[in-house]
């Protein structure tokens, strides 16, 4: 029994182990997927400069929390600007994130000696870290509305705004792009004065988008379509759907169409069916072979037995009933009445609920 005992809790203890490590390879990719989104140099820095802020508020007062007050101030005052507190901030870099982690420490090496200068020397309060170090020293960014390797100031339209106030500036920020306009939804052209393909201009600042119908308007709604997407067609100033089931073409042989606004899909029909007009076993056209069709139904010999010996015994057993309810009538009315209404019921709910009821199954048993 001891022995038994030993293997039963090993096996129970492997069980165990091998849960967790299952779980814990389940949440990697998870993590990898956070780490691996790509992120450009300015990004990465910044990453960097606000887990530093993070670490400098977290360090704010120390370990000097409570106590004598004159002596507390004393200690921070010393603490504040100490090459320990800045170790501190440093072996905690990075720690907090839960995304762009591996970012963050890849720059740590890189910005240890700014950060030190930039601790030791600047006045926090004056001088914005992110100005100082990923600007100014890494030159991993540049000032807002500003891009390029020299940090060229984005160009402005006629009205002097920045790609119409519609888009932003290609690289924006950073030392690439080209200062290009990168237009906002909706909006197009050299510096995003002009409507987008599907929109139209609402007013001198707007562009908004036509109607889902349409390929190019003139204005809102679906009366002001130019031409209709495909999938419509144009009919009385409209765009209407087309029906493209009404073509028996439109899908293989063994599926049936649906038609959707603006589309359609095909369907497989049911495995029993060879052709279908829709979903299920019961709207078959046509059987592969060794089946016959039947009201809709694809079913073999051996089926159609079994589905008329059920329906018979069905029969015989509701001709049961109605004998009990004829010799019941003869003793009692009233009795009669109430198992009259419980067969009726029954027989209500067992033919509804029969994939093939008596009616159907008589009415179809010459095809």
């Amino acid at each position: 029994m001891g022995i038994i005992f030993t293997v039963k809790f090993i096996l129970f203890y492997l069980l165990i182990v091998c849960n967790l490590i299952y779980s814990k390879k389940l949440t990697l990719p998870e993590l990898d997927d956070i780490n691996s989104k790509k992120i450009n140099e300015c990004q990465r820095c910044k990453v960097l400069v606000d887990s530093f802020n993070y670490w400098f508020d977290k360090t704010s007062r120390g370990k000097f929390e409570g106590g004598d007050t004159a002596w507390e101030e004393s200690k921070l005052r010393s603490y504040a600007r100490s090459e320990i507190r800045l170790v501190e901030i440093q072996e905690s870099l990075c720690s907090e994130l839960h995304k762009y982690q591996d970012h963050c420490y890849s720059l740590t090496e890189e910005a240890e000696q700014p950060l030190e200068k930039w601790w030791l020397d600047k006045d926090p309060n004056s001088i914005d870290l992110h100005t100082w170090l990923c600007i100014e020293n890494l030159k991993y960014c540049c000032p807002e509305n500003h891009f390029g390797f020299s940090c060229e100031p984005c160009p402005l339209d006629k009205d002097n705004k920045l790609c119409g106030g519609h888009g932003r500036c290609n690289g924006e920020g950073t030392r690439k792009g080209n200062g290009s306009c990168e237009c906002f939804k909706g909006f197009t052209g050299h510096s995003c004065g002009e409507c987008a393909q599907n929109y139209y201009r609402a007013d001198t600042y707007t562009c908004e988008p036509c109607h889902k119908t349409c390929d190019g308007c003139s204005g809102a709604g679906a009366d002001a379509c130019e031409a209709c997407k495909e999938g419509w067609k144009l009919e009385g100033g409209f765009c209407n759907d087309i029906d493209e089931c009404s073509d028996a073409n439109t899908c293989k042989p063994n599926q049936f169409c649906m038609n959707e606004e603006g589309s359609y899909a095909c369907k497989s029909c049911d495995k029993s069916c060879k052709t279908c007009a829709g979903p299920g076993c019961s709207n078959c056209t046509s059987c592969g072979p060794g089946a016959m069709f039947w009201s809709g139904v694809c079913v073999d010999s051996k089926l159609k037995d079994v589905i008329l010996a059920e329906t018979l015994n069905r029969v015989i057993l509701y001709l049961g009933l109605l004998l009990i309810i004829i010799l019941i009538t003869k003793i009692s009315h009233a009795l009669a009445s109430l198992v009259v209404l419980i067969v009726a019921a029954y027989i209500y709910y067992s033919e509804k609920n029969s994939t093939m009821n008596v009616v159907y199954v008589i009415s179809n048993l010459y095809f």
